[in-house]
């Protein structure tokens, strides 16, 4: 179990920024697997990190032992260089948003941001100043007066937020904040939380199972499974870099083909898919020659075309198309049986396709990664 430390105060630098380590985090509950299995984290002060993953992965978990609400079993979470452990929630100087907002339904807008100033002893007429500011900064300066009750979801998000910014933490914890929102107030949503995490250059630990928040909000994300990190890195590097088809699978969409690592005379790799003839091209890998690896092949990054206007290429049949407004979604068949999903931007000289129709699909071999057959 971890040590129980001397209990005092992180003080509050109001507008500053924390750095978080989070050290071999380890928690269990019961005789079952581990919740959260030796997870270590980095945070630099100011950046946005998600903790993706799916519902039992163990995001939730490693936030609440940051936030102080659960206790590990083994580990440290130090903040700016001290460790934290020994601290209960109310004095680690953390803002946390919850996904079911927490605000006092007896006490209006204004009275609910006000309240963590309350606790830490700043004066009536200061808090109210500093709490107007607050709901002014998510814009709702106007509401302060309403309950809870007489606010929408996305307002009473807001409130949530302003109360958990109001006295300035260096670190922002946020579990699932947006799940209660329907889609057009999570957009809404996250152009604020992004808007004020620009502004405010705050240290954000965030959690969630959906990836297009991830993608849209983070510095990095931590894509986590069974009570693991699997892959860390910017958004960008865990869609075009994969690590395994387990991230391959979670982050965006794609197509993944099993098959065999070829190689040519120039060291370029391909893959011969199983039980077909025509090799797929990819970028280079360290996967060796014969390895069981599979090939990912990201929606947007196909090219379709008819057999007639060549261009190279591989043989395939379209099954069924789908029109989702600015894309239409092209789902195929190629000759040794496997299945692609092709997404076509739509314009003007967009090619319209039909089921049972013959088409070539490509793509720049730097755009196909191939990845391990193993995951564990």
């Amino acid at each position: 179990m971890c040590a129980l430390r001397a209990e005092t105060t992180v003080k509050n630098r109001r507008g500053g920024r924390a750095s978080v380590s989070i050290r071999q985090i380890s928690k269990r509950y019961g005789s079952g697997p581990a919740a959260v299995d030796a997870v270590s984290l980095d945070l630099e002060s100011g950046e946005f990190v998600t903790l993706l993953g799916a519902s039992g992965s163990g995001k939730t978990t490693t936030l609440m032992v940051v936030a102080g609400f659960t206790a590990p079993d083994h580990g440290d979470v130090v903040l700016d260089g001290r460790s934290i452990l020994g601290l209960p929630p109310e004095k680690r100087g953390i803002g946390v948003v919850f996904q079911n907002y927490a605000l006092f339904p007896h006490m209006n807008a204004l009275r609910n941001v006000a309240f963590p100033l309350r606790m830490r002893n700043v004066p009536r007429r200061e808090a109210r100043t500093r709490a107007e500011a607050a709901l002014d900064r998510v814009g709702l300066a106007s509401l302060g007066g309403r309950l809870p009750s007489q606010l929408s979801g996305g307002q009473q998000q807001r409130v949530a937020l302003a109360r958990a910014l109001v006295f300035e933490p260096g670190l922002l914890l946020m579990d699932e904040p947006l799940g209660a929102l329907d889609r057009a107030l999570r957009e809404q949503m996250k152009t604020e939380i992004r808007r004020l995490h620009r502004d405010l250059g705050i240290t954000i630990l965030y959690v969630t199972h959906d990836q297009e928040e991830a993608l849209t909000l983070s510095d990095r994300i931590a894509l986590m499974d069974r009570g693991r990190i699997i892959q860390i890195g910017a958004p960008r590097e865990l869609y075009e870099h994969p690590a395994n088809r387990f991230v391959a699978s979670f982050i965006g969409e794609g197509s993944l083909i099993e098959g065999t690592v070829l190689r040519d005379e120039q060291g370029e790799a391909s893959l011969l898919p199983r039980g077909g003839s025509q090799p797929l091209p990819a970028r280079r890998t360290d996967l060796p020659k014969g390895a069981a690896a599979f090939i990912l092949l990201r929606p947007e990054k196909l090219r379709l075309s008819r057999p007639d206007q060549g261009g190279g290429g591989a043989q395939a049949e379209v099954l069924d198309t789908v029109y989702v407004g600015d894309t239409t979604r092209v789902t195929l068949r190629m000759n040794d049986g496997a299945t692609l999903v092709a997404k076509e931007t739509n314009h003007a000289d967009s090619l319209r396709w039909s089921p049972g129709a013959d088409v070539r699909v490509a793509w720049a071999r730097e755009d196909a990664a191939l990845l391990p057959a193993e995951y564990s």
